[in-house]
């Protein structure tokens, strides 16, 4: 945001909650990712099909459902990345200490680095070499890290803190 000018700055910080877009996309992600877990296990049954047998046709098309709600996941990270670096994000609550910030803003670049890594590396393990497979499978575990933290932070900004850092991407401040 430094490139804003200060005016600008000011205002995107001074706003208390998320637009209906990032909120929208910020949910889809969610519902997006909970699809991917039961669909990745019809991968590893796919993959694990020697010829001559042939794989099951219900595998095979949640094998095709992983993959295109990866790509989805993919665009709507992006998409978010875009909302954020164009019009910022509600201002951090008062009671936060530097520390807790900067941990937040750790957390949640690490939540888009891995929501962009991850439909990328499961791309090449399907299309150009299952090598990448590990890494992809590594980065799902990283994932899953860094969104329980995210939630549990979420709660207990909510039920510990009692501020508005959970109600604000549940439909803004009331």
């Amino acid at each position: 945001m430094r490139w804003l000018p200060i005016a600008s700055r000011k205002n995107l910080r001074s706003r208390t909650g998320y637009s209906i877009h990032q909120r929208a996309m910020h949910w889809a992600i969610v519902a997006l990712c909970l699809i991917q877990v039961p669909t990745s296990w019809a991968i590893r049954r796919t993959h694990l099909v020697h010829p001559p047998a042939v794989p099951d046709p219900f595998d095979l098309f949640l094998h095709e459902v992983h993959a295109w709600s990866g790509w989805l996941i993919l665009a709507l990270a992006l998409g978010q990345l875009g909302l954020r670096l164009s019009f910022g994000r509600p201002a951090y609550p008062d009671n936060g200490s530097p520390l807790e910030r900067r941990a937040s803003v750790a957390a949640h670049w690490t939540l888009y680095g891995l929501l962009v890594a991850l439909p990328i590396t499961g791309t090449v393990a399907m299309y150009v070499t299952f090598r990448v497979a590990a890494i992809h499978s590594l980065l799902s575990w990283a994932l899953l890290a860094i969104a329980s933290i995210h939630v549990t932070a979420a709660l207990w900004h909510h039920l510990y803190r009692r501020d508005d850092v959970l109600r604000r991407m549940m439909g803004g401040v009331r």
